[in-house]
């Protein structure tokens, strides 16, 4: 089946921006991509550098530009934040980058209405619910990566410790992209060996090491990059391609094990439409507890925010 490429628009050129717009371009992902930042320079270099690497990966139009350039985007992705030397807290966090949505998202529907939004701004699942009202696009067109990273991270360092190619390993986290985020051992396995019967404490351990990887990460090197870009990548792959393919993403979800009118990570079908279906995984009673505390802590940074 030929596949039409899409003409992709990244919102916020830093460094994660520029991995996923490099990451796209290894991948041969888009006819055209439009890189659009509020620092026209740092947007010009990279849509030139990105160019001239073209021809060593795949032909594609690559420039900078506004948001009237990035008319008619089939899938626009957004990083942009409001600048780290700011924040104090993370509600400081969350009420800048909703003003700054405010600002953007509107410019980004006027120019592509019938876009797929993926969202990777953090606090994520409170900045997906904001794009989500403030767009009014549908919920299947606006997506988190939400806790898709920390699956691979947690897949990841369980592979590394049982010797097992990580595409072996099925287990995801899901709930908020952030502390109260929780494992679904329950469900997780090894080509059909229950993860769960492993050392309790060992896994534990793993699951901490999950928890805390992109703070090591920014502690080490001062941010995440690489992660994320190739996950937003892989999203990005399945849409164009409709690969129906499951991962754990940032969705709105209404009546999942009770809670209700939220953006949460939980296992959702990725295809041509964007999330096409959500998956209600059977969870144990600790783990729809832990899913219920972490959706409570959405809820109650949504209701501090007005739209």
């Amino acid at each position: 089946m030929i596949y039409k490429m899409p003409k992709i628009s990244l919102i916020g050129i830093g460094k994660v921006g520029s991995t996923i717009a490099y990451s796209i371009l290894l991948k041969g992902l888009a006819s055209e991509m439009v890189l659009v930042d509020c620092n026209h320079d740092v947007a010009d270099g990279d849509a030139l550098d990105l160019l001239h690497a073209s021809t060593f990966a795949h032909p594609m139009q690559i420039r900078s530009g506004d948001y009237s350039d990035a008319k008619d985007s089939d899938i626009v992705i957004i990083c942009a934040s409001i600048p780290s030397k700011d924040i104090k807290s993370r509600l400081d966090l969350c009420h800048g980058n909703t003003n700054l949505f405010k600002e953007i998202i509107p410019k980004i529907t006027q120019a592509s209405p019938n876009a797929i939004l993926i969202v990777i701004t953090n606090p994520i699942d409170i900045m997906v619910f904001t794009a989500l009202k403030i767009s009014r696009f549908p919920a299947s067109r606006v997506i988190g990566t939400g806790t898709m990273v920390d699956s691979g991270r947690f897949r990841a360092l369980l592979a590394a410790k049982t010797k097992v190619n990580p595409t072996d390993i099925h287990a995801y986290i899901i709930g908020e992209h952030g502390e109260s985020q929780l494992p679904v051992l329950s469900r997780a396995d090894m080509r059909s060996i229950s993860i769960q019967e492993r050392s309790t404490a060992e896994t534990a351990k793993i699951f901490e090491q999950t928890r805390w990887g992109g703070d090591m990460v920014i502690q080490k090197k001062g941010f995440t990059n690489y992660a994320i870009a190739l996950a937003t990548a892989t999203l990005v792959e399945c849409i164009i391609y409709d690969k129906h393919k499951i991962y754990p993403v940032s969705t709105f979800v209404n009546d999942y094990y009770g809670m209700q009118d939220l953006c949460i990570s939980v296992p959702a079908i990725i295809g041509r439409k964007g999330v096409d279906r959500i998956l209600h995984i059977e969870l144990n009673e600790d783990e729809q507890k832990a899913f219920q505390h972490s959706a409570k802590i959405i809820k109650d940074i949504i209701s501090s925010l007005q739209f």
